[in-house]
């Protein structure tokens, strides 16, 4: 999260709601946003598409039956938490979604296709939108959060480029030229921005000229090889150096319907990988390549534009910095005491790993993703390959969670003004010693401490999403009873998330097909992936010196269990009572 520069704005009372809106939609689609303050995968409208598909792919049996009902709990509790979904209803949410063995198939289907009739994207967005005024208007902070993630949500699935609105998010509201924002109409303003609408584009990228010898073949997707670019484009082209040498050649695709220059540069790569693929069917020995910004024109837009590409899924992740990097890998190296079998497992993983970060292809990296997942976790022969995956990560997932969110809180407020957040975390009650992540989390979790919230609030002042977010945590966080149903709710997401990412796994497989959603996926899978395996990697060098996996998954599982029984005995949380929250788990061995 980051304090944007408002300068732009004549903040006022009446506007709070907007600038609100502007620094969550910021969050939103900055791409190294924690996990949960991202847009969603999916929503109802998308989550109905997805379960019509799906009984699609059961049908043709590309996709087992089994499959199913995960989606269907799903989609009913999307539309139960959703007030626009259940707005859009025409009967109870009960009568579209059947879960009866008993039901044929072909009903459940078609009761699921009038029901993502009635929640149409298109539909849902103007009804959407226009609650998202209301909310702004009305100031309800709650409102414009959850009514901003389902805006997003649903016009990435519809086709529109993340990076795309980001920009367009930036301009409007936080780039230093511009009109003064000093009234809520500003919005309806914005939103007209960045409603779908579909263009024509042009693109023009540089390519090796082994492409020549397919000039037929590429000739016939609505692409030509040209000798020179386009006058218009001398200009920009110098200036950002978009150049052949003599080993190269322009290529032009023509004529690409999209609804932005992103999503547009994304389809023409697209065309250019299946030529590639196809080529190198009879030719092995060599592989057409392009280079990857592009130069393009758009319909109803003057003069041309550089497009550069997108920061790959995999790359949306806090790193390490390289002195620190190779410090923690000569530790693993000199301390790693797994057992042979073990050892060769997490190396393979670590390939895996690898060749996803180096390897641009998307359904590769989430192919590449699942499977290091599967080579990580042991094997159960009592359940089902999907039920032992997810029973086995959730205790990774689960047990360091609330402690990652009071992290990133922490970081936050760092990221505001290090000054003043340190000024008030260190009047906070705390145990001796206790470093700004345990001052945080006394902060938002001990009932006592209230004043010291307040003055944070106050000191806030125009950082309306952090002073938002400081509040709901510390009502999130504050009462056991609360925390366990966060958790219940986190938990059931990641389940789901975690069977849409293996039903992805084997759409692409075994049909060649992937979802709009592919990235999402990536970036979470990632993210699951690295947390266990850094888990993994603290019990084996740190005070448990397990010796195989198995050991640590069984550690996982009892540390899971512990800290369920220690916020089961908590009646108020103090600061001998809540360190276990934030427990990074094992130590260490330096």
């Amino acid at each position: 999260m980051i304090f944007k520069n408002i300068s732009r704005w004549i903040v006022t009372p009446e506007i709070e709601g907007l600038l609100f809106f502007a620094q969550r939609m910021n969050e939103l689609l900055f791409d190294y946003t924690f996990d949960t303050f991202k847009p969603s995968a999916l929503n109802a409208p998308f989550l109905a598409k997805e379960a019509v598909s799906l009984i699609s792919d059961i049908e043709s049996g590309i996709i087992d039956v089994a499959n199913l009902e995960p989606v269907l709990q799903e989609l009913e509790w999307a539309i139960q938490n959703d007030s626009i979904s259940k707005k859009l209803l025409d009967a109870r949410v009960e009568y579209y979604i059947l879960k009866s063995d008993e039901t044929k198939l072909t009903e459940v289907k078609l009761r699921l296709e009038v029901l993502s009739k009635t929640l149409e994207p298109y539909r849902y967005l103007q009804v959407c939108t226009d609650a998202l005024h209301d909310a702004i208007d009305k100031k309800s902070k709650k409102s414009i959060d959850a009514l901003s993630r389902n805006v997003v949500t649903t016009l990435i699935n519809i086709g529109l480029s993340k990076q795309h609105l980001y920009e367009a998010t930036q301009d409007f509201f936080f780039k230093p030229e511009g009109d003064l924002i000093k009234s809520t109409e500003c919005y309806k303003k914005f939103i007209d921005s960045i409603l779908p609408v579909t263009h024509s584009f042009d693109l023009f990228f540089i390519a090796s000229n082994l492409i020549n010898e397919i000039s037929d073949s590429i000739s016939s997707m609505d692409a030509d090889i040209i000798e020179n670019l386009p006058s218009e484009a001398s200009d920009i082209a110098k200036k950002c150096g978009f150049s052949k040498d003599e080993n190269e050649v322009y290529v032009h695709i023509r004529d690409i319907r999209s609804y932005d220059k992103y999503s547009a540069r994304d389809e023409a790569i697209r065309t250019l990988e299946n030529l590639s693929n196809l080529f190198t069917v009879f030719h092995h020995k060599a592989k057409v390549t392009w280079k990857p910004a592009a130069l393009a024109t758009q319909c109803c837009a003057p003069g041309i534009v550089l497009v550069n590409p997108p920061k790959s899924a995999m790359d949306k992740v806090a790193d390490m910095r390289p002195s620190k990097a190779s410090k923690e890998l000569n530790r693993l190296i000199d301390n790693l005491p797994l057992n042979k079998a073990s050892s060769t497992r997490l190396m393979r993983v670590a390939d895996l790993h690898g060749i996803c970060v180096s390897h641009a292809i998307s359904e590769n990296q989430l192919v590449n993703i699942w499977t290091a997942l599967e080579t990580l976790i042991p094997s159960n022969l009592g359940s089902s390959k999907i039920s032992n995956i997810t029973s086995a990560m959730l205790p990774f997932l689960m047990k360091a969670y609330i402690g990652r969110i009071v992290e990133r809180f922490t970081f936050d407020l760092m990221r505001w003004d290090q000054w003043r957040a340190k000024k008030i975390l260190r009047k906070v009650p705390s145990q001796p010693g206790s470093n700004l992540v345990a001052r945080a989390a006394n902060l938002l979790t001990i009932k006592e401490n209230e004043t010291l919230r307040q003055e944070l609030y106050a000191a806030l002042s125009d950082f309306h999403l952090l002073r938002y977010r400081a509040y709901s945590l510390s009502a999130s966080l504050c009462e056991p009873k609360n925390i366990k149903t966060l958790l219940e709710t986190h938990e059931k997401k990641l389940a789901w998330q975690l069977r849409r990412i293996y039903r992805t796994r084997n759409l692409i497989v075994h049909s060649g097909r992937y979802p709009s959603y592919l990235t999402t996926l990536i970036e979470n899978g990632h993210e699951y992936l690295d947390q266990i395996i850094f888990d993994l990697i603290k019990m084996t060098c740190g005070e448990y010196r397990t010796e195989t996996l198995e050991q640590a998954f069984e550690i996982a599982k009892i540390l899971r269990i512990k800290f369920d029984k220690n916020l089961t005995e908590v009646q108020n949380f103090t600061i001998d009572n809540n360190k276990f929250l934030i427990d990074k788990g094992p130590i260490i061995y330096v």
